[in-house]
């Protein structure tokens, strides 16, 4: 069986805010597929985006950023990529629009 958290965040939202937090509850899985799609403001999908991923350690003091690496949207904007999972642990997830 697999758990899907869904959560949508808007252009207008990322405008607004800059950076924006999202905490959540997952399963108890060694590994979550994170899966998403990157948007214009206007609505379109951004294909060729770049997203940073940084994985941060808070079983250690101070907490360790560690960049995991990066990834790119497909034609219709979206990404996936498996991350390690465990208590602990938390990702930053910085998209960064086509030049």
């Amino acid at each position: 069986m697999c758990a899907v958290v869904k959560k949508i965040i808007y252009g207008k939202e990322l405008i607004r805010k800059k950076i924006v937090t999202i905490n959540t509850i997952l399963p108890n899985d060694k590994y979550i597929l994170l899966k998403g799609v990157v948007y214009s403001p206007q609505g379109q999908p951004l294909p060729g985006s770049a997203i940073d991923i940084i994985q941060i350690n808070s079983n250690v003091n101070p907490p360790l950023e560690k960049n995991i690496g990066v990834t790119f949207t497909v034609e219709d904007g979206s990404y996936g990529v498996p991350l390690l999972w465990g208590k602990g642990y938390s990702y930053k997830i910085i998209a960064y629009t086509p030049a």
